[in-house]
């Protein structure tokens, strides 16, 4: 047998000595109070070290987080496990706007990677991270006021909250290069239209919302290279392309120059609306497409991606190909038009069926219904030792039960938003109302820029991306990152020392360190 490469079995030596470096430092991390559906943690307040904000901009002190704090929350009395650590805090932060860390994947057929070896579609970073009880994912949601605050609360709500725990499973699928047929191939709205989504378009679910600010309708000019080096006008004796394998896929990460880990759905999908981005596209005439009012329900596709409806009842939508007449700096990668404006393009229609998944991904596995259609979740909500109230307690429920709120609705109530917790409820305790889906189409605006973002002026971001970045343009949510990235398993292996270095460095300067992201 050929053996073991030196620096891979010294990386192995490394992380096993490191984890037990760090285990006695659990004690940084205080649970405070134990809500109806989730924790109040804070700082150890003799020994203060994160400060008011979430550690989500230092990967080593994120990763050291994670660890802390399943560690201290296994030892609450009652402490019920969850797959999910989802996570708020009170200041709100345009840099990362929110997230969703992959650390496990089950799941075969939805085009989930690992970091350390992009050929697995298995893969569990729960050992390399010492978590105290397995996790699927981490979330950083940012301000609960998101979710509380009535001028804010949609945009967290059927936005950021919905959007990043719907990154557990997807979308990363890729499609087969394979023959296009004629220009403008298929019939008028045969895809995702207004009335063909899983969920119908129901008037509790219909945008009203304010156009982006400085936003130009103007036309851009031909032969213009997107870039995947696709034009954006294809002469006219060219002939349909083929696909590239990621075509239905848009915003990832620019890495000097180039978008990599690509998992939300391109612009020019037509996805009715979803979450997960893309848009609800109609065919107004051969070769003529309009954008319509989004839906914010999750598409056939991704509730496919998430196991929660078999294949045969994926119908099939569209992708407008080799896209023309576009709004300036509109390509793949832009957000979708969550806010109000109609847009009109040329392009080439070229019909995608769940069996061109199927054949480019393979079959999901495990298959529906023989999945988890819930998401059990343990929430966390960090805050300053000084700040933990009795109404801060009920806003942070009120918060978990307004996101919960958005992914029920967004996936028509097939999957729910699982808190885990052992809080008992008292006698006669009433519940506290989330609010229901407002009589209008969810409103994303916010309008108190001294409390939280504007979402005219928030643009779609990852967590290393702020706002404003050339690559991003207009509204919404957020992204997905990967731990540790790269395609090497050296980091993964090596991350122990790095979490320990980090507990000896406490009342060193912090040096900052950009979150690795694949999104």
């Amino acid at each position: 047998m050929k053996p073991a490469p030196r620096r891979l079995i010294a990386s192995v030596a490394l992380a096993a000595t490191a984890l037990s470096m760090i285990a006695p430092a659990a004690e940084a991390v205080v649970v405070a109070r134990v809500t109806r559906h989730g924790y109040i943690l804070t700082d150890d307040p003799a020994e203060p070290f994160y400060g008011e904000n979430l550690p989500v901009t230092n990967s080593r002190e994120m990763y050291t987080f994670i660890y802390e704090v399943t560690s201290a929350l296994t030892k609450v009395e009652g402490f019920h496990e969850g797959r999910y650590l989802a996570t708020m805090q009170l200041p709100s932060t345009s840099q990362p706007l929110a997230f969703y860390l992959p650390i496990r994947n089950d799941v075969r057929g939805i085009g989930q990677r690992s970091s350390a070896d992009t050929r697995a579609e298995i893969f569990d970073n729960n050992r390399a991270l010492g978590t105290a009880f397995p996790l699927d994912g981490f979330l950083y949601l940012n301000s609960l006021r998101f979710y509380t605050d009535p001028r804010s609360i949609n945009f967290g709500r059927y936005l950021i909250c919905t959007q990043e725990f719907g990154h557990r499973y997807g979308p990363r699928v890729e499609v087969g290069p394979f023959p296009l047929g004629p220009p403008d191939a298929g019939t008028d709205d045969g895809g995702l239209g207004p009335d063909a989504m899983t969920m119908s378009a129901d008037a509790s679910l219909s945008p009203d919302v304010a156009l982006l600010p400085d936003v130009s309708t103007d036309v851009t000019a031909t032969d213009v290279p997107y870039r995947d080096g696709a034009l954006a006008d294809a002469s006219a004796d060219a002939g349909p392309r083929s696909l590239t394998r990621d075509a239905l896929l848009g915003r990832g990460n620019d890495m000097n120059g180039m978008v990599v880990n690509r998992a939300h759905w391109s612009y020019f999908f037509s996805t009715g609306g979803s979450p997960m981005e893309g848009n609800l596209w109609t065919q107004v005439n051969p070769g003529e497409f309009r954008t319509e009012r989004p839906s914010f329900r999750f598409s056939d596709f991704d509730l496919y991606n998430m196991g929660l409806v078999p294949p045969s009842a994926v119908r099939p939508t569209f992708l407008i190909a080799e896209p023309t007449m576009l709004p300036r700096g509109i390509t793949r990668d832009s957000s979708p038009e969550y806010y109000g404006r109609q847009v009109t393009i040329q392009g080439r229609r070229v019909d995608v069926s769940i069996d061109d998944i199927i054949s480019a991904n393979g079959r999901r596995t495990p298959a529906y219904p023989d999945t988890p259609r819930d998401l059990d979740v343990v929430w966390v909500l960090w805050v300053q030792p000084s700040q933990v109230t009795d109404e801060l307690a009920a806003e942070f429920d009120q918060a978990i039960d307004s996101c919960a709120l958005g992914y029920d609705t967004a996936s028509g109530n097939l999957s729910r938003l699982v808190a885990t917790t052992p809080f008992v409820e008292p006698p006669d305790a009433g519940t506290p109302d989330a609010g229901t889906p407002d009589a209008g189409f969810p409103d994303v605006r916010t309008t108190d820029a001294g409390a939280t973002p504007d979402a005219g002026d928030v643009v779609i971001v990852d967590e290393v991306v702020a706002p404003g970045a050339p690559h991003a343009s207009g509204g919404c949510a957020c992204s997905a990152a990967t731990p540790p990235g790269g395609t090497s398993a050296i980091p993964l292996l090596g991350l122990g020392m790095a979490l320990a270095l980090v507990r000896r460095r406490r009342h060193a300067a912090r040096g900052r360190t950009v979150v690795p992201s694949a999104a």
